[in-house]
């Protein structure tokens, strides 16, 4: 009997390796990679161009398969069975020219195990909530957005319990963006895991609860977006105050960014505590506003990248 745990935990990464021969030599891919990932909510895979996040979704996937290692689904080695519920939107975008969209999606769609009865609700639901008129056109006929969609129907189709989503924002314009989004949120809420591949990471901010960072084939960074934000802050606050902060006395070691002339980020060293930094500011002017700021996405992958 499985345990309340490994329920909990879905999917586990164990110790992945995967290499590709190139020109060069061997190039490692992924170099054991091990992870468990939350039961449920939008986990952002992120890394540079080359450092594998592809890879690794095909091997959860079953379309590549890892020279070490296993991926785990609640407790015991992952099987194709299972993977046929999962949903999935490649990178790339391969639909048959010729045929419809619609009759692409009911083909697809049976191929992934719903009845024909099941395919056709689900091809009718998402045309109406992604705005999808158009599906009785032959795939070329489209345009990339329009494409974009129809494999994001194949993906979300089947209520699937994971979702592995490859740059799934590629194409779209910012209307249609927020509303996938929201879409994602939802199934989150309502206990889906989606492993989410994007270059986009203003979106991550907002967007993922959890975080995969893969830099040349090693996972660098894992955890919760709220505790990592905390966890590579450096002391930075955002101040503004009634007079030009550059006719102000501040504390020997405080770095500042001015914003504008009464607004700025200041970064102040570990020798000075925030109460005494404060108290300097009131003995000189009026405090309107302090708070932390918090690292971004963008700087904590900045930061871990250059890292390497």
């Amino acid at each position: 009997m499985k345990s309340d745990l490994c329920l909990l935990c879905p999917v586990e990464l164990k110790g992945i390796y995967r290499s590709f021969s190139a020109p060069q030599g061997t190039v490692i891919a992924l170099n054991d990679i091990s992870a468990t990932l939350p039961p449920s909510g939008i986990v952002g895979l992120l890394g540079p161009n080359g450092s594998g996040k592809t890879t690794l979704m095909r091997i959860i996937m079953g379309i590549l398969p890892p020279e070490r290692g296993e991926v785990w689904y609640q407790g015991r080695p992952l099987t194709q069975k299972e993977r046929c519920r999962f949903g999935y939107m490649p990178e790339e975008r391969g639909l048959y020219p010729k045929m419809t969209a619609k009759a692409q999606l009911l083909y697809l769609l049976r191929l992934k195990g719903l009845s024909s009865t099941h395919a056709r609700q689900e091809i009718r639901r998402w045309a109406e909530i992604l705005e999808m008129p158009w599906l009785d056109r032959p795939a070329r006929a489209l345009s990339k957005g329009m494409q974009q969609k129809v494999q994001l129907t194949l993906a979300l189709a089947g209520d699937s319990p994971v979702l592995l989503l490859d740059e799934p924002f590629s194409g779209l314009d910012p209307v249609v963006s927020a509303e996938i989004e929201a879409l994602l949120r939802d199934k989150a809420k309502n206990g889906a895991l989606i492993i989410l591949s994007t270059h986009r990471l203003e979106q991550v901010d907002h967007l993922c609860d959890y975080i995969l960072l893969i830099h040349r084939g090693h996972l660098r960074l894992t955890g919760e977006t709220s505790a990592l934000r905390r966890q590579f802050w450096r002391r930075v606050y955002e101040v503004e105050t009634a007079q030009p902060l550059d006719t102000l006395t501040l504390p020997e070691g405080t770095r500042v960014e001015l914003i504008n002339p009464m607004r700025a980020y200041v970064s102040l060293p570990e020798s000075l505590s925030t109460g005494a930094f404060l108290e300097a500011l009131i003995q000189q002017t009026d405090i309107r506003f302090f708070a932390e700021k918090l690292p971004t996405i963008r700087d904590i992958f900045l930061q871990s990248v250059g890292e390497a």
